[in-house]
């Protein structure tokens, strides 16, 4: 007959790799409903997305589109009373703000294609900055 603790033993072990076998079960089964939920999802992503972009496309047309020019660069403006501002600038100061923050160039790439120093890029665009200040004040307050 078996001796006691043997037997004690012998069922932590029956139970012990019970409970590993369930695990790797359980886990393999997840990791398999993973990958085929995955593969699902991505083919409903993709025709999802495809709908909300035919569904939500909004036509815009060039000529409901405010574009500001200066010299042989252009932008598109969409606030009514930015486009005024820029508008009523000369055009040396609004091309030094459209070359900065449009096109991202450096003072010294705007003075060189201006013709004219650093200093007066930055002074160019101080009183642009003015300019348009003056205007959005005006604007709001009537």
């Amino acid at each position: 007959m078996p001796d006691p603790s043997d037997k004690a033993e012998r069922l932590c072990a029956m139970f012990d790799s019970y409970c590993k076998t369930v695990l790797r079960n359980a886990s393999r089964n997840e990791k398999r409903a993973l990958a085929n939920r995955m593969k699902r999802e991505a083919v409903v992503n993709e025709s999802m997305q495809y709908l909300f972009d035919t569904e939500s496309h909004e036509d815009t047309y060039p000529s409901e589109q405010l574009v500001i020019r200066a010299d042989k660069f252009s932008c598109v403006i969409f606030n009514d009373l930015l486009y005024q501002a820029l508008l009523s600038l000369p055009e040396n100061q609004r091309m030094v703000l459209m070359l900065d923050f449009w096109y991202h160039w450096t003072d010294e790439k705007i003075a060189t294609h201006l013709g004219a120093t650093p200093r007066t890029v930055y002074n160019l665009r101080q009183r642009a900055f003015k300019a348009i200040r003056d205007t959005f004040e005006k604007g709001n307050s009537s």
